[in-house]
C-alpha cells in the first residue's frame, strides 16, 4: 500500500520519534511510506526509512496568507501522492486528512495525546476536540485518551522502545555513598519540571543526593536546587545512546507530569528499561503493581514516593527493577509495527 503521513515539520518530541519509527516498521511490512512535509529545510531529527516529499512554502508578510497557503499546498501534495492510506497524528492535520479524496477506510488518526489539554484558548480546545468527531479511523497510543461518549477507536498501539539501546545497566555490587536522582527536564509547563524541583528541595539528607537533569534546566530551578544544598548536574542530550547512558547513571528516575495520567510516557518506559527505580504517574509503570506508581501528580505523594524509594533494601530494588523490565516486551518496535499494520489492514490480531 501507498501510505502517507502528513506533518507540519520535524522536531525532537516523543510523538515525532514514534512517527519516524512507525514509518520504518511499516516499510518493513512491505508498504511504500512517505512523510509529506512543508519545504522548510527542516530534516527529521529521528532517523526513518520513509521518504520525505516536500510541499511548497509560500512567502508572504501576511501570516494568515502564509498559513492558508501552507495547508493548501500540503493538502495538494497529499492528493498528488495518490495514497491508499493517510495517517494524521496531530489535530490540525486530522482536518486535512479528512478532506482528502480517498476512501474513508484509508483515513486514520493516530492519537498520541488528548490535545484538548494543550491549548490555552477555548477556541483552540474546541478545534482539537472536534477532530474526534471527524470520519477517521482512530488508533490510540494508550487507553483513556478520548472522552467515553466518543471513544470509538479501532485499537490501541503504544509507542515502542529500542530495547537494544535502552537496556539495563550492569549489576554494581559496590555500595555508593550517594543516591543519584534523575529528571528529564522540559520547558513546557504541563511537564511539571518546576513542580518536581520544588518537591526535591523539600527532601531531607540533601548531602547524600545528587540531582541529574537532562535536556532542559531553567536557571531559576538550577539555583533553587543548589541553594537547597544539592549537587546538581545538567546533561545535554544529542542522541538515544546518550539518553540511555543518562538513565543508567541514575539510581532513581522521576518521570511525572501534570496531565494525562496513565498515558504512555517515554522517560518512564526508557528508564524502566535501563534498570532504574522509577517513580511515575504514567505507563508502563501505571500497568504494574509497583508501590512507586502515582495515580496523579501531587507534591505530597511524590515526596512520599521518593522517601519510600530511598528506603528500599537491595532485594526490594532488584525485585522492582526485574518486574519493570518484564512488562516491556510488548513495547518492542517490531511488535508495535506489526500491531499497527494489522489495524491498517483491518485485521484483528
Amino acid at each position: 500500500m501507498k501510505i502517507i503521513i502528513p506533518v507540519l515539520g520535524f522536531g525532537r518530541a516523543g510523538g515525532e520519534r514514534v512517527l519516524s519509527k512507525l514509518a520504518t516498521e511499516l516499510m518493513s511490512c512491505g508498504h511504500d511510506v512517505s512523510f509529506i512535509a512543508p519545504d522548510n529545510k527542516n530534516e527529521p531529527y529521528y532517523e526513518t526509512s520513509a521518504s520525505i516529499i516536500r510541499s511548497e512554502v509560500r512567502k508572504s508578510r501576511f501570516k494568515l496568507i502564509r498559513i492558508i497557503s501552507l495547508y493548501y499546498n500540503l493538502w495538494r501534495k497529499c492528493i498528488e501522492s495518490k495514497p491508499d492510506v493517510a495517517i494524521a497524528s496531530f489535530h490540525l492535520i486530522a482536518y486535512l486528512v479528512a478532506m482528502l479524496p480517498i476512501k474513508r477506510s484509508g483515513k486514520f488518526y493516530y492519537i498520541q495525546a488528548y490535545e484538548v489539554n494543550f491549548s490555552e484558548s477555548k477556541l483552540g480546545r474546541l478545534i482539537a476536540y472536534l477532530t474526534y468527531h471527524l470520519p477517521l479511523k482512530k488508533i490510540l497510543n494508550s487507553p483513556g485518551l478520548l472522552p467515553h461518549k466518543i471513544d470509538n477507536s479501532i485499537g490501541i498501539v503504544p509507542a515502542g522502545l529500542d530495547l537494544n539501546v535502552f537496556r539495563p545497566k550492569p549489576v554494581d555490587c559496590a555500595k555508593n555513598s550517594h543516591v543519584s536522582i534523575g529528571v528529564i527536564g522540559r520547558k513546557e509547563k504541563h511537564k511539571g519540571t518546576s513542580e518536581v524541583v520544588s518537591v526535591l528541595c523539600s527532601l531531607g539528607n540533601k548531602e547524600k543526593i545528587i540531582v541529574n537533569i537532562a535536556v532542559f534546566l531553567d536557571e531559576v530551578d538550577r539555583e533553587r536546587l543548589i541553594s537547597a544544598g544539592f549537587k546538581v548536574n545538567f546533561v545535554p542530550i544529542t542522541s538515544d545512546l546518550e539518553l540511555a547512558s543518562f538513565y543508567r547513571s541514575n539510581d532513581v528516575m522521576i518521570a511525572v507530569g501534570l496531565v494525562e495520567d496513565g498515558a504512555f510516557h517515554y522517560p518512564c518506559a526508557e528508564s524502566m528499561a535501563c534498570g532504574c527505580l522509577v517513580i511515575s504517574n504514567y505507563a508502563p509503570l501505571a500497568e504494574t503493581n509497583s508501590s512507586l506508581k502515582l495515580k496523579k501528580f501531587e507534591a505530597n505523594t511524590l515526596y512520599d514516593a521518593i522517601n519510600h524509594c530511598l528506603k528500599f533494601s537491595d532485594e526490594e530494588k532488584k525485585r522492582e527493577i526485574q518486574t519493570n523490565i518484564s512488562v516491556l516486551e510488548k513495547y518492542d518496535w517490531k511488535i508495535v509495527g506489526e500491531t499497527f499494520n494489522f489495524l491498517l489492514l483491518g485485521i484483528n490480531k
